[in-house]
C-alpha cells in the first residue's frame, strides 16, 4: 500500500509540477496571443483526450473478472473511438481558424490528430495496469511523457514557436505517454470484436465519460456566465481562485481514485466488505487531504498577496470556501468511489448534470459582482445537490446516508 501510494503520489506531483512549467513559463515566453492560440488547438484534444482515454479504462478495473477476448475486444473498440476523434480534431482546425483568424490551426490541429489513436489503445492498458496495480508503469508513463512533452515544448518556444510550442508540447506528451504505456506491457490482443462484451463496459464507462465531460463543461459555462454578469475583472480572480484550489484537489483526488477503484472493485459482490474498504479508505483520506486543506485556507490569502500583488487579495480570500468544499468532498470520495466499483456510475452523471445547472442557475439569479459571490454560488450550489449524491452512495452500500462519512465511529443505522 505504501509502495502503490508513493507511485501515485509521485505521478501527482510530477504532473502538478509540470503543469505549471507549461501553463506559466511557457505562457511568459511566447505572450497572450501565441499562447491563446495555443491553447485553442490544444482545447479541443484535451477533450477528445479524455474521452478516448475514460472510455474503457475505468470500466476494466470495476468489471469483476476479465478475459482476454473482453480486454481485445476493448483494445480495437477503443482503438477505432481514437481513429473517430483523429478525424474530429482534424476537421476542428478549419472551424478553429475561421473563428480565430489564424490558417496555422489547420495543420496544428492535424498535428495533435495523430496521437488519438494511440491514445484509445493505451487507455486499454492504463485500465489493465491500474487493475494489476502496477503504479509504477503508470507514474513512468507521466514521468516520461509529460516530462518529454514539456521538454520539447519549452525548448521550441524559446526557439521562437509561438503557439507551436503548446502544440507540440502536447502532441508529444499524447504520443509518448500512450507508446510508453503499449510497448512495455508484454500483451497482444486477439483477433476478435465481441460486442456484447463492448456493450457491457460501455454500461459504466459511458456514464463516467460522460460525467467527466460534465465536469470539464461545468466550470468552463460557469466562467463563461460570470464574465458576462460581473466583467472580465471578476471572472480573472475567480479563475486563478479556481486554479489555485482545484489543481491540487484535482490531481489528489485522481491519484487516490486509482489506488482506490481496484481495492473496492473486488468487493463489489459484499456490501459489507465493500463498506469496510469505504471506512479504510475515508481514513487515509482524512489523513492526506485535511492537513492539505488546513495549510491551504492558512496560507492562501498571504501567498497571493506575495506573489500577485494586493490587488489580488480578493482571489486568495474568495478561494478559501472552495478549501472548504474541498474538504467536504474528501468525506464523500470513497463512497462515491464505492458507487463506481458497485457499477452504478449513472447516479454520478445525474449528480454533475444537476451541479452544473444549479451553479448556471445561480448565476443568472444572483448576477454576482465580486469574486467571494461568484464563489460562494458555486460552493452552495455544490452543496445543494450533496444530498442526492449521499443518498445514492449510500443506496449502493446499503446503509443510510451519515453512515459511509464516519469512517465506522458513528451512525451504525442500516436502511
Amino acid at each position: 500500500m505504501r509502495r502503490n501510494a508513493f507511485w501515485s503520489g509521485l505521478e501527482a506531483g510530477v504532473s502538478a509540477i509540470l503543469s505549471l512549467i507549461t501553463s506559466f513559463a511557457v505562457a511568459r515566453i511566447v505572450g497572450p496571443t501565441e499562447f491563446g492560440i495555443g491553447a485553442a488547438a490544444t482545447a479541443v484534444h484535451v477533450v477528445l483526450w479524455v474521452v478516448v482515454n475514460a472510455l474503457f479504462a475505468d470500466a476494466l478495473v470495476q468489471r469483476a473478472a476479465i478475459n482476454d477476448r473482453i480486454l481485445s475486444s476493448a483494445f480495437w473498440a477503443s482503438s477505432g473511438v481514437g481513429c473517430i476523434a483523429m478525424l474530429l480534431q482534424a476537421a476542428s482546425g478549419w472551424g478553429l481558424a475561421a473563428l480565430l483568424d489564424d490558417d496555422r490551426l489547420i495543420p496544428m490541429a492535424l498535428v495533435l490528430a495523430a496521437p488519438l489513436p494511440l491514445v484509445g489503445a493505451a487507455g486499454v492498458m492504463q485500465g489493465l495496469l491500474t487493475r494489476e496495480r502496477a503504479y509504477q508503469r503508470l507514474a513512468l508513463r507521466t514521468l516520461i511523457g509529460q516530462g518529454l512533452g514539456t521538454a520539447v515544448g519549452a525548448v521550441a518556444a524559446l526557439a521562437g514557436a509561438g503557439g507551436w510550442a503548446l502544440v507540440c508540447q502536447q502532441a508529444v506528451t499524447s504520443s509518448v505517454g500512450a507508446l510508453s504505456l503499449l510497448i512495455g506491457r508484454n500483451w497482444t490482443p486477439a483477433r476478435c470484436l465481441d460486442w456484447g462484451a463492448v456493450r457491457s463496459l460501455l454500461g459504466v464507462g459511458g456514464p463516467l465519460t460522460a460525467s467527466t465531460l460534465v465536469l470539464i463543461g461545468r466550470y468552463r459555462l460557469f466562467a463563461v456566465l460570470i464574465g458576462a454578469t460581473g466583467g472580465a475583472a471578476v471572472l480573472g480572480q475567480v479563475h486563478i481562485a479556481f486554479r489555485l484550489v482545484d489543481s491540487v484537489r484535482e490531481l489528489t483526488f485522481t491519484a487516490l481514485w486509482r489506488l482506490m477503484l481496484p481495492a473496492l472493485s473486488e468487493h463489489q459482490r459484499d456490501r459489507k466488505a465493500l463498506l469496510t474498504q469505504v471506512d479504510r479508505w475515508l481514513r487515509w483520506c482524512a489523513a492526506a487531504v485535511f492537513p492539505l486543506c488546513a495549510l491551504l485556507a492558512i496560507m492562501l490569502t498571504q501567498m497571493v498577496a506575495l506573489l500577485m500583488g494586493p490587488r489580488w487579495i480578493a482571489t486568495g480570500q474568495a478561494a478559501l470556501p472552495l478549501v472548504g468544499l474541498m474538504a467536504w468532498s474528501t468525506l464523500s470520495f470513497p463512497s462515491g468511489v464505492a458507487l463506481i466499483a458497485a457499477g452504478q456510475a449513472r447516479f454520478t452523471l445525474y449528480a454533475n448534470l444537476a451541479g452544473m445547472a444549479a451553479s448556471a442557475g445561480g448565476v443568472l439569479l444572483f448576477r454576482p459582482t465580486d469574486p467571494w459571490q461568484a464563489v460562494m454560488i458555486w460552493t452552495l450550489s455544490q452543496v445543494l445537490v450533496s444530498p442526492y449524491s449521499l443518498w445514492v452512495n449510500a443506496r449502493a452500500l446499503g446503509v443510510n446516508m451519515i453512515r459511509p462519512l464516519t469512517g465506522g465511529l458513528g451512525c451504525r443505522v442500516a436502511v
